[in-house]
């Protein structure tokens, strides 16, 4: 009977997780830093939208 069957494979299991860790981080980090985007482009605008109010009703003309 002929064996050709491969022996002992390499375990990689290390290095796949390592390299799940790192592909999360880098997910968790792009979604926490589009989240600030939009935060900080919300607070802009409503910043932009508080300076140009009028408070006194135009009684100042």
């Amino acid at each position: 009977m002929n064996d050709d069957r491969p022996g002992i494979v390499s375990d990689y299991t290390n290095a796949f997780l390592v390299t799940f860790g790192v592909i999360i981080f880098m997910i968790l980090f792009a979604i926490w830093a589009i989240w600030g985007l939009i935060i900080a482009g919300l607070v802009g605008w409503g910043a932009d939208r508080l300076i140009t109010v009028d408070f006194r009703g135009g009684a100042g003309k």
